[in-house]
């Protein structure tokens, strides 16, 4: 779906050259191109350079022309990534685009050229079980097609102007929350002693897609659901999650850790639901991570730094005597990726702008018994805080 030309984007994106000394980024990390073109490669095998002066141009796999019209860049040009007379090559073949590129729109080949040279950490592109990220062979070419140019590492700029989100993408993020909470009304519906956690979590990520896609005039959406119940949910701390074969007791917590995306921007959330009646042990330990969340969300607003969030919520979580169940930082940006900058965590230097969207996550691990995390994700307003998730935070 069109959604219109981001001059947002674009700004932020073209002072980060400017400051940077960059006269042209060459970009092939699919959640990059989204953010400076409004199209996100499906496959994974496309490209966009973004001139400081002028307009941008996407080299596109042929057969993604429908999602290429979401994008407001008007210079898009297709090429063939099968051809039965030679191999597959982008790297071969985006040498002599850029050559072609370079010499009819008159750049400069002796220019300062960026390029994404540090990122480690890169979102799932909507294949999912593949993601196609440029390495020292995408960078050797690029270094070969244009020997007298300066190149430099552009991931620093590129991340700085991301951090602030343009309405137009916080509006996308909240849009994936909502399809986050459909995902969640069916794992609700699921907390029945007997049913697995892999059931819970293959309902959720059904539910999402069934739901998600055509909602919003999102084209593309997909859920990552893990539920951990009962002790397992103790151990939800790790940076990753599970979902076994475990079946739901009466009285279990689960803990559904939550993260999607519609159209290229995620979300990342958690519940804690209850399998039946909670007892009166979660009730008390959900309040105390309920009351940290709020702790934390109170001081939002422009100017707070980041690492004053997680300071306030494990208090809270100290003062109840739980200190040495808090075992992770509070928090950490969603967008382009579930996790990015800003990090709320207590060496983080940054601090909160406008704009900027990110997830709070205190939460309570008792090993033996099970955790508790909450997981908001808001955005930063003029004068605090807007929630992008409208589902229920209830046990």
């Amino acid at each position: 779906m069109f959604r219109g030309r981001d001059e947002f984007r674009i700004k932020r994106m073209k002072d980060q050259m400017r400051a940077k000394g960059i006269d042209y980024l060459i970009l092939r990390i699919a959640e990059n191109v989204l953010y400076t073109t409004g199209y996100w490669p499906i496959f994974g095998a496309s490209m966009a350079v973004v001139p400081l002066e002028g307009e941008a141009t996407i080299f596109y796999v042929e057969g993604e022309q429908e999602f290429v019209a979401d994008s407001w860049v008007q210079d898009a040009r297709p090429y063939k990534f099968f051809d039965l007379e030679q191999l597959a090559n982008p790297t071969r073949d985006f040498s002599k685009m850029l050559k072609g590129l370079w010499k009819e729109k008159g750049y400069n080949a002796k220019g300062t050229i960026g390029y994404e040279a540090s990122f480690e950490l890169v979102a799932a592109n909507n294949v999912s079980a593949e993601s196609r990220v440029p390495t020292q062979c995408s960078f050797d070419m690029l270094f070969t097609t244009f020997p007298e140019a300066k190149f430099v590492d552009a991931s620093d700029a590129i991340r700085k102007a991301r951090i602030v989100k343009s309405p137009l993408e916080v509006e996308l993020i909240q849009t994936a929350c909502d399809i986050g909470a459909f995902g969640y009304a069916a794992g609700r519906e699921l907390m029945i002693p007997g049913v697995s956690e892999a059931e819970v979590s293959g309902a959720v990520e059904g539910r999402m897609y069934g739901k998600g896609v055509g909602y919003n005039g999102v084209r593309r959406a997909r859920g990552y659901c893990f539920a951990m119940s009962g002790p397992n949910s103790a151990i939800s701390w790790r940076p990753f999650c599970i979902a076994s074969a475990r079946k739901l007791e009466r009285g279990d917590v689960v803990l559904l850790e939550l993260d999607g995306f519609a159209d290229g921007y995620f979300f990342d959330l958690t519940r804690t639901m209850s399998v039946g009646e909670p007892t009166p042990r979660a009730q008390e330990i959900w309040g105390i991570v309920n009351e940290a969340v709020d702790a934390a969300l109170k001081i939002v607003k422009p100017g707070t730094p980041a690492s004053e969030l997680n300071r306030v919520a494990q208090q809270v979580i100290v003062d109840r005597g739980h200190g040495a169940h808090f075992v992770h930082h509070v928090g950490h940006g969603v967008g382009l990726q579930f996790h990015e900058p800003p990090t709320l965590h207590p060496q983080s230097k940054e601090l909160l702008e406008e704009g900027m969207t990110f997830a709070v996550e205190p939460a309570i691990y008792i090993q033996g018994w099970g955790g508790v995390r909450i997981e908001e994700n808001v955005v930063v307003t003029k004068d605090g805080y807007r929630s992008l998730c409208a589902y229920t935070r209830s046990l």
